[in-house]
C-alpha cells in the first residue's frame, strides 16, 4: 500500500516538473514500469521475463495506434478533410482504417498469448486495470495542468 502510494504521489508530481517532450515520455515510460510492476506484484524473476515480451508490443502497438492512424488522419487533411474526400477516397479510407484496427487487435492477441507464458490470469487482469488506471491518472493531470496554464 505504502509503495502504490509513493507511485501515485511521484506520478501525479510528475506533471508539475517543466521539462523536454522526450524526457517527459521517458519519465512516463519508467513511471508507468515501476506502476505496472507494483500492481502486477512482479516477482524479479517474471519481471524478467515479462518486460521484453511487453515492451516489443508496446512499440509494434504505439506504431500501429499513434503513428499509423496518424499519418492515415494527415493524409485527411492533406485531401482537405473528410467533407472533402470523394465517395471513392472515403471508402479508400474506411477500408484502411478497418484493416489497421483488425492489426491491433492481432497484435493484442499476440501479446495476451506470449504473456500468458509468463503471467498467471489474475496478473493478466490486473495488468489491463493497472494501464487503464495509468492511464487515468495522467489524463487526469494533464487536464488539470491545463487548466493551471489558462488561469
Amino acid at each position: 500500500m505504502k509503495k502504490t502510494l509513493i507511485l501515485t504521489g511521484l506520478i501525479l508530481s510528475f506533471w508539475t516538473v517543466s521539462a523536454q517532450r522526450e524526457n517527459n515520455f521517458d519519465r512516463i515510460k519508467a513511471l508507468k514500469a515501476a506502476y505496472l510492476t507494483d500492481k502486477v506484484n512482479l516477482s524479479s524473476k517474471e519481471a524478467e521475463m515479462f518486460w521484453p515480451i511487453y515492451n516489443k508490443y508496446e512499440k509494434a502497438l504505439y506504431q500501429l495506434k499513434i503513428v499509423t492512424i496518424r499519418d492515415l488522419m494527415q493524409q485527411i487533411r492533406q485531401k482537405g478533410g473528410i467533407d472533402q474526400l470523394s465517395e471513392g477516397e472515403a471508402t479508400d479510407f474506411l477500408g484502411r482504417y478497418k484493416k489497421l484496427n483488425q492489426d491491433i487487435f492481432q497484435k493484442e492477441q499476440e501479446k495476451i498469448k506470449e504473456l500468458e507464458k509468463v503471467l498467471s490470469a489474475r496478473q493478466l487482469i490486473k495488468l489491463y486495470r493497472a494501464e487503464e488506471s495509468f492511464k487515468k491518472e495522467l489524463i487526469k493531470k494533464l487536464r488539470q495542468e491545463r487548466m493551471k496554464r489558462r488561469n
